[in-house]
């Protein structure tokens, strides 16, 4: 596996089919698995990014536990929003889940 977890690294050892990956792979839990951008998030939900923006001013989200800013993009945990929102009005997109995410879109782990 890559640094970040984004890839294989491939070398003259590894001997092995990217479809065998892709069907036989096991997904690795993270705590990045369930953190979402402010957009990604707002449009799930049906809100506007300044809802988010305004919830954190007025103490309802904190940051550096329900959200944080990296840069200039917010990210926010999925868990911070099914508190906060309930459940999203759109489901995710499934052609980007992982598979545990296609399993279990709304869960927490």
């Amino acid at each position: 596996m890559d640094t970040g977890g984004y890839g294989i690294v491939w070398n003259t050892e590894l001997d092995l089919d990217s479809n065998e990956l892709w069907y036989n792979g096991q997904t690795e839990n993270s705590p990045c698995n369930n953190l979402l951008s402010f957009g990604t998030a707002t449009s799930q939900w049906g809100l506007s990014e300044s809802t988010l923006r305004k919830a954190i001013s007025y103490g309802k989200l904190i940051p550096g536990r329900d959200c944080c800013k990296y840069g200039k993009q917010w990210v926010i945990t999925r868990e911070a929003m099914l508190r906060e929102y309930g459940q999203p009005q759109i489901p995710p997109d499934e052609n980007h889940l992982s598979a545990a995410e296609k399993e279990h879109p709304y869960s927490n782990s």
